[in-house]
């Protein structure tokens, strides 16, 4: 099990590798894209964007912790030597991103073989990122920044759900 120290220096890098991606992406969104199609039978979409988000991720995973494992949603896995895997999804929304609609976002999560350590999900267009990991949650925008957190005493006929 990690230490809260080990899971918080995890989670600044995870940042760091949501901060590379955004950089790789943005510079795609909204202009003229090749797609290609990865299924021979219906269509997952593909474009540059997605796979220079995950080359600049898989760099740096590579360079600071070469020994974690990765599982990117476009180069497949890559084992490593220690229990920890960096999962990844450059653009979670292509078919948006493709469109120009800004409901796109980029996911990253770190995991060993009990389950998930810690996520992200960056919306670099947006400029707002959700973060969680054990004993902390957090959403970060131009315009806030606070904890996540549930309401409390709410019932089920007055929840909302989306």
């Amino acid at each position: 099990m990690l230490t809260n120290a080990e899971l918080d220096g995890y989670l600044s890098f995870a940042q760091r590798l949501a901060d590379a991606a955004g950089a790789a992406i943005l510079p795609h969104f909204r202009t003229r894209l090749a797609i290609e199609n990865k299924l021979a039978d219906g269509f997952d979409p593909v474009t540059e964007a997605d796979r220079a988000a995950e080359r600049a991720m898989r760099g740096l995973i590579r360079e600071h912790h070469p020994g974690h494992g990765i599982l990117g949603e476009e180069e497949g896995f890559e084992a490593g030597t220690s229990p920890l895997t960096w999962v990844l999804d450059p653009i979670d929304g292509t078919r948006a991103f493709m469109t120009g609609a800004p409901l796109w976002g980029t996911l990253i999560a770190l995991s060993d073989e009990n389950g998930p350590l810690l996520g992200i999900l960056d919306q670099p267009y947006m400029r707002e990122r959700f973060t969680g990991a054990r004993r902390v949650s957090h959403f970060q925008s131009p315009h806030a920044s606070h904890p996540l957190q549930s309401r409390h005493n709410i019932t089920l006929k007055d929840a909302v759900l989306s």
